[in-house]
């Protein structure tokens, strides 16, 4: 039915590039070309032809899809007919030996939804539990929880990718696409607001040596190295919060900033233009411009405080104490197993 699999996917830990490999496993076992590509801010370029299957994988972020899959899908080119399927990740756990899924909410269907809109067939839609990386608020988990998530894992995307290359349909994850509509609001605040806060809580620590690996290896060209003596890792908006800087740090050194998370939850919560408008006296602005505004204060502010609090972290005593206080400094990092940490493309 198919001659040539194309393989997208978007990693950051590598949960999704080992669900890309466990698909292309079986199309090879069945004489398939199958080529894999990792999804960066680089354009997408895809065969849209009917012997082809498009295979787009990625993780899960605030119960949907991630920006950039959104925008890479966005702008594909228009296709007729050429089929797709996808595979999100989610956050799944074990404990005291009882696994607990995680949920995609809206990320599968949604992203099926534009590529429907560009033309493509939709065979399937799949939620795939990996171990949840989600380091910047938990530890990793341990490597006997790890074994057991992805053997399940492995099982099942088999299973899925031998289904769909022989003609079959298959979609699951109606529940959670019902539970993820329920959750929309929440879905839309991490994408619009939630995202761009949680970047500015990454920093280098004291055992930061300024190697620059998190910005070399960063997906989105979110980090960039600042400073002329000591260059240290500094995070832009863009930043997805795909944890690959903090689970592949060579010194273990990248965290996330309680102090940081309290500070800027305060400042957020401030109605400013709100406060600012009221003084205005007899000038009235519509609710949603009064919201917009205040949306673009937050950005701003969030940026102010990050870029000054980075400037301080060139003081040792300052870094200590960043450092001393974060919960992250005795979480377990985790990392796909047998995942090579390659450089992505650009």
């Amino acid at each position: 039915m198919f001659d040539k699999i194309a393989v997208f996917y978007m990693t950051g830990t590598g949960n999704s590039f080992k669900v890309a490999l466990w698909f292309a496993e079986i199309a090879k076992s069945l004489g398939l070309s199958v080529s894999l590509k990792q999804v960066t801010i680089t354009k997408l370029e895809t065969t849209t032809d009917m012997r082809t299957l498009c295979v787009f994988i990625f993780p899960t972020h605030g119960f949907t899809a991630p920006i950039l899959i959104l925008k890479q899908i966005f702008f594909l080119p228009k296709a007729s007919g050429t089929s797709a399927v996808i595979l999100p990740t989610r956050a799944g756990t074990r404990v005291k030996g009882f696994c607990f899924p995680g949920m995609e909410g809206t990320a599968g269907y949604l992203a099926a939804l534009l590529l429907v809109l560009k033309g493509y067939k939709i065979r399937g839609v799949l939620g795939i539990d990996m171990p949840s990386n989600w380091t910047a608020l938990h530890w990793g988990l341990s490597p006997e929880n790890v074994e057991h998530i992805i053997s399940r894992a492995e099982s099942k995307v088999k299973s899925f990718a031998a289904l769909i290359l022989r003609g079959d349909t298959k979609f699951n994850g109606i529940i959670s696409l019902m539970l993820g509509l329920m959750l929309a609001p929440i879905s839309l605040m991490y994408l619009v607001l939630a995202q761009f806060v949680l970047a500015k809580l990454f920093f280098a620590s004291d055992k930061c040596v300024g190697c620059g690996v998190c910005a070399q290896y960063c997906p989105k060209q979110a980090i960039k190295m600042t400073g002329q003596d000591k260059k240290r890792p500094y995070w832009r908006y863009s930043c997805d919060s795909c944890m690959a800087c903090m689970n592949y740090c060579p010194h273990e050194a990248i965290e996330v900033s309680p102090l940081l998370a309290v500070f800027f939850y305060y400042i957020t919560t401030v109605p400013f233009i709100s406060y600012l408008i009221s003084s205005w006296s007899g000038y009235y602005i519509g609710k949603s411009w009064i919201d917009l505004m205040q949306y673009i204060t937050i950005l701003i502010t969030v940026y102010l405080v990050y870029l000054i609090s980075h400037q301080f972290m060139r003081f040792p005593l300052v870094r200590t104490l960043f450092s001393k206080l974060t919960h992250t400094r005795y979480f377990r990092r985790y990392q796909a197993p047998g995942v090579p940490f390659a450089k992505p493309d650009k």
